[in-house]
């Protein structure tokens, strides 16, 4: 018997378990990803309301979080949509998954974060938006979830949104053939390539200790919980200092975004300026143009080069080659900032405030490019009779 929910039972067979809501009246079968497997004996680790069970020959299987069946009832079964509450998540800082070597055992570890529940009468017509929102209601993260009818659960890594991705239209400097290269390589089908760079990982800092608010809109309705986020317990950071680190990672994030919307920005000025050259040199060719257009084209990639390597193929020894910019700097030191739960020292704040300066910079100088040089571009095309280039703020 669950040691939460009286009349909620658990019934380990030959091949199979089964739970049942009513104290033995019905019985569900409860099998997800578990293979047949003579059940020999099953536990409640109490503190995370997890299902243990031993199988015979198969090693043990694990059911992550109860919640949703302590709290399914007839009632959340006449409901188009439910959202279960979820029970507390730890800021466990590890890794997932475990191998034993040698021994040939292997498990899989739940994706870390904050398990949310929710329930489907029917499958959705339409998207099924999560929110997460802090104490201030500020968006933290937003998740899509499935659409499935009956019990779905969706993770939240207990992270905030990662900066916008860097979006490359142009061939590498120097290396023209680029997007006929490896598949590694090759523009995807947006129209554009990723950005080879060391510090590329997640840069969202995981969320403080607190209580947050979870959100599931569908079907034009919201459905809404509390979540509580604790501390890991053997950290030992105090929740200030854990406030303090996160608060320097999200202005560092806070200029990733800007830095990348820059850089995706001069991206988009290039691509019209080579997609000009082409229909020029196709069409009525005009040197004046395409040379006034390639003198553009430079002054837009001594800002740009600042802030990305340019020269990257994708090749493993491109970032042995050539040095890091502006936006490794920022990655690498908000991946410095967030290692552990640790309160940032004295010498990461500098750091942060002369990056910051740099990039303040480059914003003016690509300022001056888009009000003045650009623009007066613009005037030339007009008088040719061509379309005006633009510089979208992305």
């Amino acid at each position: 018997e669950d040691p939460e929910r009286q009349g909620l039972l658990y019934l380990g067979t030959e091949n199979a378990v089964y739970f049942s809501l009513n104290d033995g009246k019905s019985w569900l079968p409860l099998r997800n990803n578990l293979p047949p497997a003579p059940v020999r004996w099953l536990t409640i680790q109490e503190h995370f309301g997890d299902l243990v069970l031993s199988t015979y020959g198969r090693g043990f299987w694990i059911l992550d979080d109860l919640s949703p069946l302590r709290q399914l009832n007839a009632s959340v079964l006449k409901t188009e949509c439910y959202l279960f509450k979820p029970r507390p998540a730890y800021r466990f800082q590890r890794g997932e998954g475990y191998s034993l070597g040698q021994h040939g055992g292997y498990f899989q570890d739940p994706p870390r974060g904050a398990a949310l529940n929710y329930f489907l009468k029917k499958p959705a017509e339409g998207e099924v938006k999560i929110s997460i929102l802090d104490a201030e209601q500020a968006l933290v993260k937003s998740i899509t979830g499935s659409k499935k009818a009956g019990i779905n659960r969706i993770f939240w890594d207990l992270r905030h949104q990662d900066s916008p991705e860097v979006e490359l239209r142009t061939p590498p400097l120097g290396h023209p053939g680029t997007a006929y290269g490896p598949e590694s390589i090759r523009y995807n089908k947006k129209g554009w390539r990723k950005l080879f760079v060391e510090g590329s990982g997640p840069d969202g800092p995981m969320a403080v200790p607190g209580i947050y608010t979870v959100i599931v809109e569908v079907g034009g309705e919201q459905y809404e919980q509390k979540l509580e986020v604790l501390k890991d317990p053997k950290s030992p950071a105090t929740e200030e200092d854990i406030q303090e680190q996160i608060g320097l990672a999200l202005k560092i994030q806070g200029k990733v975004t800007a830095l990348v919307k820059m850089g995706n920005s001069i991206e988009w000025v290039r691509k019209q300026i080579y997609d000009l050259q082409d229909h020029l040199l196709a069409n009525n060719f005009q040197k004046e143009v395409v040379e006034a257009s390639k003198a553009l084209d430079r002054k837009f990639i001594e800002v740009e080069k600042k802030l990305f390597i340019l020269r990257t193929t994708g090749a493993s020894e491109n970032l042995l080659r050539f040095p890091q910019q502006l936006y490794s700097h920022f990655k690498m030191l908000g991946y410095y900032v967030t290692m552990g739960d640790a309160r940032p020292t004295r010498s990461k704040y500098e750091v942060f405030e002369e990056l910051s300066q740099r990039l303040q910079q480059y914003q003016q100088a690509y300022q001056t490019l888009v009000n003045i040089d650009l623009k007066a571009f613009n005037t030339k095309l007009g008088e040719k009779g061509i379309f005006a280039l633009n510089a979208p703020k992305r």
